[in-house]
C-alpha cells in the first residue's frame, strides 16, 4: 500500500517538474522575443531576466541543496523536487 503512494508521489514530482521546465522554457521565449525587437534596454526583458535569476538563486538552489545536504537524497531525486517547487511559486503569483 506504502509503495504506491511512493510511486504517485514520484510521478506527480515528476509531472511538477516537467511543468516548470516548460514554463521556464515558454518564459524564456518571450524574453527572446523582447530582447529581439527591443534590445536588452526593454524594462520587461530586465526585469523577467531578474526574476529568474532571483529564483534561480534563491529559491532552486537552496531546495536543491537543502535536498542534498539535509535530506539526504539523490541529485536526480532533489533536481525534481527543487524544480516542483518552481510550480508553487508560480502558484503565489496573482497574474
Amino acid at each position: 500500500m506504502q509503495n504506491v503512494n511512493v510511486e504517485e508521489d514520484l510521478r506527480q514530482l515528476v509531472k511538477d517538474a516537467k511543468w516548470a521546465i516548460w514554463a521556464f522554457v515558454i518564459l524564456n521565449t518571450f524574453v527572446l522575443v523582447f530582447f529581439f525587437v527591443d534590445g536588452l534596454y526593454n524594462e520587461f526583458v530586465f526585469v523577467l531576466l531578474f526574476i529568474q535569476v532571483f529564483l534561480v538563486l534563491f529559491w532552486l538552489g537552496p531546495v536543491f541543496l537543502y535536498q542534498i545536504f539535509i535530506k539526504k537524497v539523490r541529485i536526480k531525486y532533489a533536481v525534481y523536487r527543487a524544480l516542483a517547487s518552481y510550480k508553487e511559486v508560480f502558484s503565489h503569483c496573482s497574474w
